[in-house]
């Protein structure tokens, strides 16, 4: 998959070179000056609430701070590596406590107020206590013991515990930076206030939001003035808005209509494989759930890419580990460690599990909850797969709130989830540790908890490795989680749109975008 993802990188650029480059003899013909719209217009699909970066981090949230906000850590997706954002540089203790940061002199925030180390210590004050209701968010902020200001470019950060990946969680956009002076003044709308290469003008609630250009950003000027998002949730209608003009670029539209954008001349289809993974939590205080030899009967029983074919519109791949194939410390020689792999679909295997669980009959009945139509589908198709091992699956399908509540309150059996992972071994955490509200499947092993611990300070690669490789073969054997597949990311766009970032995780970035007229 890696390798696919270069060669398409490799033959686009290779594509955009040419064209920009044209014809190398002969007189070079006179070049029409290509005028662009001082507006561009996106139509996306998911609903947003906020404009404060510590209360959201979802995808499309996280694609409008990183717009409005800036983060101390920039985080690069097609290098997967950290570059500088609102710090220039910085160095870390040998216990991997103590950040000391050096940051820029020459930046300022929309209302005018130049940024200084003070500024990241309120966000960090604000953000812990009253200012976010997020729980993970919070989490990350309460591992910080504290915060020091050394003078106005220089601060210091001191963690409860060594973290070597604490940077990459940094970099996340729910941690841009605030001014105090805009959030003391006006805390409902002083957090939307940032030093982005774009400032918030206004914002309606799961409606619209519009970006004006910061006239004195610190870094490169965006060539477009401003920026429209439409929230627009029927990707049908969404796709239409788009054909007569009415936007520029649609996210997120129907992979049942892939044709029909390719049939377009005048449009573009993206499509990348995705880096939001999908899969099965079981909760283990749930006695029945709480046997590892069930847990796996399950996993080899499903069927991966009927599930892709029959849900996700044939668009997608199969994942075979509760691991990103582009984390850190990714593992999956199972032949190698004496296991086997959960895909393709083994119901030999599976009856075998089984029948050394307390259910070796089968004869039991499963509550499975998703919060999503598309998610109904994946569930249905688990439903009659199981049915194999004489598992009886009820499908139940909650609103957002609803599923979040239950899952909260631990009031769940099996829920199917998508969740946006990252680049760094040590965020994997989250779903393998106690007291992390992304562990929906309540799991506590001792083990895996002291090897991420270890993971977190180890400088030597290979050791950290192998650290993250039995967390690896621990999980595949003891399945609280089943990895069913990363959905396709896709996003349809006129060809008059240029300067876009698309990539798998969905974020996109429109910082230099532009509209020919």
């Amino acid at each position: 998959m890696k390798k696919l993802i270069s060669l398409l990188l490799v033959l686009a650029l290779a594509v955009s070179f040419c064209f920009a480059n044209g014809a190398s003899e002969g007189k070079a013909a006179p070049v029409a000056q290509v005028e662009y719209k001082d507006t561009a217009v996106i139509g996306f699909q998911t609903k947003t609430s906020s404009i404060s970066p510590p209360t959201q981090t979802s995808v499309m949230h996280r694609l409008f701070f990183n717009l409005t906000h800036d983060t101390l850590v920039d985080y690069d997706e097609e290098t997967s590596s950290l570059k500088p954002g609102l710090a220039k540089s910085w160095t870390v203790s040998d216990d991997f406590k103590v950040w000391t940061f050096v940051l820029r002199d020459d930046v300022y925030f929309h209302n005018g107020e130049k940024f200084t180390a003070d500024d990241v210590l309120f966000t960090w004050e604000f953000a812990k206590d009253d200012g976010s209701t997020n729980a993970t968010v919070k989490t990350t902020y309460n591992k910080i013991e504290a915060i020091k200001v050394i003078d106005d470019t220089t601060v210091e950060i001191t963690l409860k515990n060594g973290d070597i990946d604490f940077l990459y969680t940094y970099s996340n956009e729910s941690y841009s930076v605030l001014n105090r002076e805009a959030v003391t003044a006006d805390a409902a709308k002083g957090p939307g206030i940032g030093t982005g290469p774009y400032m918030n003008d206004e914002f309606v609630v799961s409606d619209h939001t519009t970006l004006q250009r910061n006239e004195k950003y610190w870094g490169e000027l965006p060539p477009t003035k401003t920026l429209e998002f439409r929230f627009i949730s029927d990707a049908t209608t969404r796709l239409a808005a788009l054909e007569a003009g009415e936007i520029d670029v649609c996210q997120g539209p129907n992979n049942t209509e892939h044709n029909i954008i390719r049939a377009n001349d005048d449009l573009i289809l993206y499509v990348c494989p995705g880096m939001n993974l999908t899969f099965l939590a079981f909760n283990s205080e749930v006695p029945a759930l709480n046997d590892p030899n069930l847990r796996l009967a399950i996993a080899y029983a499903i069927n991966d890419q009927e599930i892709i074919d029959g849900a996700a519109s044939g668009v997608g791949s199969v994942s075979d580990g509760m691991w990103g194939f582009f984390t850190y410390g990714y593992y999956d020689d199972w032949a190698g460690a004496g296991l086997a792999s959960y895909q393709p679909q083994n119901i030999e295997k599976a009856k075998e599990y089984l029948a050394k669980s307390n259910y070796p009959n089968g004869g039991l009945t499963i509550r499975m909850t998703c919060n999503s139509a598309w998610t109904v589908g994946a569930l249905q198709i688990i439903q009659a797969q199981l049915k194999a091992l004489n598992i009886t699956v009820e499908v139940q399908q909650l609103d957002s709130a609803g599923f979040t509540s239950m899952t909260k309150a631990k009031e769940h059996e099996v829920v199917i989830q998508s969740a946006a992972l990252t680049g760094a071994g040590g965020d994997m955490a989250k779903f393998f540790t106690a007291g992390n509200t992304a562990n929906t499947a309540t799991y506590n092993n001792e083990k895996v908890t002291e090897l991420f611990k270890l993971a977190g300070v180890e400088k030597d690669e290979a050791k950290r490795k192998d650290y993250y490789k039995q967390i690896q073969l621990i999980i595949h054997e003891e399945a609280p989680y089943i990895p069913l597949y990363y959905a396709g990311t896709g996003v349809a766009y006129s060809k008059k749109v240029s300067g876009a970032v698309w990539n798998g995780s969905g974020k996109f970035d429109y910082s230099q975008v532009k509209v020919e007229k």
